[in-house]
């Protein structure tokens, strides 16, 4: 019986090695993709359009807050001046505008996250359809994300390469 037993476990641990070495002859390659997303043309088009329409909403708000800010000392400088019915009727159309106010500003918040959100959407699809094409081409059985890599050979590094692919096919996503 011993003999059985020495047979299980020396076929499991040949078995073993043998799939081990079968698995070796795969071709696995890694990417930055913050990289492709931060540094290729698509992305950095992306990141102005982002910074462009940010500014252009906070200037916006800014001057709005200010005349805001001018609307409520006029208010209380008013104080003692108007009637009690007044002074409320004015600090009640106040608060309107205050609240009309935060609702376009968290509006505008809101519409600039959904559009971004598609616009990385968009360019990750167009990273993604270049990466699985120069995957079949290359005949690459594995890509991996370089942030999950803790030691790879450099050669091993695609990112360059998808990048100067990207480059050339997407040049500018427009923000919609």
């Amino acid at each position: 019986m011993p003999s059985i037993k020495f047979s299980k476990y020396l076929f499991i641990f040949i078995f073993t090695f043998l799939t081990g070495f079968a698995h070796s002859n795969e071709k696995i390659v890694y990417l930055d993709i913050d990289y492709l997303m931060n540094k290729s043309l698509a992305g950095k088009s992306l990141k102005i359009q982002i910074n462009k329409i940010n500014k252009s909403n906070f200037e916006n708000f800014k001057k709005t807050e200010k005349n805001l800010l001018t609307k409520e000392k006029k208010i209380i400088s008013q104080k003692n001046v108007l009637s009690e019915e007044e002074f409320k009727k004015n600090i009640k159309e106040f608060k309107i505008k205050i609240n009309n106010f935060n609702s376009i500003k968290l509006k505008a918040v809101n519409e600039l996250g959904e559009k971004k959100f598609n616009a990385q959407k968009e360019l990750t699809q167009n990273v993604t359809a270049i990466i699985t094409d120069y995957s079949s081409k290359n005949s690459i059985d594995y890509i991996l994300n370089k942030q999950s890599i803790v030691i790879g050979k450099s050669e091993l590094d695609i990112t360059s390469i998808i990048l100067e692919i990207l480059d050339s096919k997407v040049k500018n996503i427009k923000i919609k």
